[in-house]
């Protein structure tokens, strides 16, 4: 799919979304202002993000695990104060074009970390990451492959494509989301810098610090004022989370690193010396926690291998299509044993998590391919030329 075939489904103002050709996968547009972008996307996914908020958030009122008054307060009010002005203009907006109050918004953007805080959630569990450049891409591109994998909870929800063009000076971003949470979950900016999330809690508890403001939405800060992997980089080092989590950086420079967050710390994990490609998964793999190298009940330790195995094959002739085919190569067969000369990808859940959903991007190109492999093997990679998304390449 390119680019010229995405449908208009619906705009308000000058913020528009697209249906695809794969079911359960929309673009969205945006333009303006930050609070001007809330309102388009609050305007267009009100429906979706009612539907989020009604299976994620409001079974745990409904069964008494916090209070409606709690929830907005811990999760809405507390987070809204300590945003920066660009987050709390763009939530403003999102409340005005859905008809929300603000708080209903932020919960719902908080819902992951909610939930952990409830003791409901045990991970995020067990996304997968390939960034890989120079001598092991055809044309010297970078290239980053992720799957996002979680609960089968989020199949009932669209994935949303959100390409943001600010009017402020800031960098234009895409980011790979479900309704309602805008966070940067998955994304790269355009200036070609990339950025994910993974998983932590395994190796850095389940445990969230209220007394923090929201790490996850100081990371689309830093995508929107960073330029390069570095100055990326120099954010986190400054930086305290409020969960734990890792996070794979890359650019078009041809370079990537991890960092490894608890709440206490952040800990770097560059890429080898002259590597020209780096695996993220989610156990710690920084040997100064002094953790060893530990499993995760998603088989951290098993994809790392076999995501670097089977870079290494191609490695000299990768492009996209040679990195969309990696990524689809399944971890384990129909009977749960695992695949020989395996992937990462897991359509099913077959330990604790499925694979909800996938990306491949050129950094170079501002390209994008996304996949929802869940929905079976119907299911296609849409290509999503982003660079014709940001109005201002």
């Amino acid at each position: 799919m390119t680019t010229s075939t995405l449908t208009l489904l619906n705009q308000f103002e000058d913020g528009k979304i697209f249906e695809t050709n794969e079911e359960m996968l929309y673009v969205l547009q945006l333009q303006g202002s930050w609070f001007e972008m809330g309102r388009q996307y609050g305007a267009l996914a009100k429906d979706h993000m009612e539907a989020m908020y009604q299976k994620i958030v409001q079974p745990e009122i409904n069964h008494g695990l916090i209070t409606q008054a709690d929830a907005f307060e811990l999760f809405g009010t507390r987070i809204f104060n300590a945003l920066s002005l660009r987050r709390k203009q763009y939530f403003q907006g999102v409340a005005d074009g859905a008809g929300w109050p603000v708080e209903k918004v932020v919960v719902l953007d908080q819902s992951g970390p909610m939930a952990i805080y409830l003791g409901k959630l045990h991970s995020f569990s067990g996304c997968s990451s390939l960034a890989t450049w120079g001598e092991n891409t055809k044309d010297g591109h970078a290239l980053v492959g992720r799957n996002m994998d979680w609960a089968e909870l989020f199949l009932d929800f669209p994935i949303y494509t959100t390409v943001y063009n600010p009017t402020d000076g800031s960098n234009g971003i895409v980011n790979v989301s479900w309704p309602g949470w805008q966070w940067l979950v998955t994304g790269f900016n355009d200036k070609g810098v990339y950025t994910d999330l993974h998983d932590g809690t395994s190796m850095g508890g389940n445990i969230v610090s209220i007394e923090k403001p929201s790490f996850l939405n100081s990371v689309f800060d830093y995508m929107a004022e960073s330029d390069s992997i570095e100055a990326l980089s120099a954010r986190f080092q400054a930086s305290r989370t409020d969960v734990a989590a890792i996070w794979m950086l890359a650019d078009q420079q041809g370079k990537a690193c991890a960092y490894e967050n608890t709440i206490q710390e952040n800990r770097l994990r560059s890429a080898d010396k002259d590597a020209s490609s780096f695996v993220t998964v989610n156990t710690f793999l920084n040997p100064d926690w002094g953790l060893g190298k530990r499993e995760t009940q998603s088989f951290s330790l098993k994809r790392f291998d076999n995501l670097n195995a089977r870079h290494d094959e191609k490695a000299g002739q990768l492009d996209t299509q040679q990195m969309r085919d990696i990524f689809d190569l399944t971890l384990y067969n129909e009977d749960g044993s695992f695949k020989e000369n395996g992937g990462v990808t897991k359509p099913t859940n077959q330990d604790v998590d499925l694979t909800n959903y996938q990306i491949v991007a050129d950094l170079n190109e501002l390209q994008l391919w996304v996949k929802l492999p869940a929905l079976g093997v119907e299911s296609d990679w849409a290509h999503v030329d982003v660079k014709s998304l940001f109005v201002n390449k």
